[in-house]
């Protein structure tokens, strides 16, 4: 029981780390690889596993105190992962397209994939890779 509650709370809960294949691509290439997910103390029912493929880019806007902003470009959803056990490790392939007109990576544009574990009434666990298009 307290294994559950502190689970819930994110201390020893459910870990992700995602796996980029190749993390330089050119733009219209697949991006390949693995979401490990990784058990914590106490069994957790995962109810999906979203991948946002976003653009980081610096721009000054009038109506915004940051100089850097994300724009969304795609999410991928994978469902149906079930109860991740304690200890237990899970791999999940993913391929994830990018478009032909993708923009080039530079020294103020970056492109991100970021990945969150939805957990039910739980800290959700979240991870980002750099992805460099050439």
């Amino acid at each position: 029981m307290l294994n559950k509650f502190l689970s819930s709370i994110g201390i020893g809960h459910v870990k992700v780390d995602t796996i980029v294949h190749t993390t330089e691509i050119s733009p219209g290439d697949q991006i390949k690889g693995d979401v490990v997910l990784k058990g914590g103390m106490a069994d957790q029912p995962i109810n999906k596993v979203q991948l946002l493929l976003l653009y980081k880019y610096e721009e000054d806007k009038k109506d915004s105190d940051f100089c850097y902003h994300e724009k969304d470009l795609k999410t991928i959803t994978i469902d149906n992962i079930g109860t991740i056990k304690a200890g237990e490790e899970k791999r999940i392939p993913f391929e994830f397209p990018t478009q032909s007109n993708h923009p080039k990576t530079t020294d103020t544009d970056q492109t991100i994939l970021r990945t969150t574990v939805d957990i039910p009434q739980a800290v959700d666990p979240t991870d980002e890779d750099s992805i460099f298009i050439r």
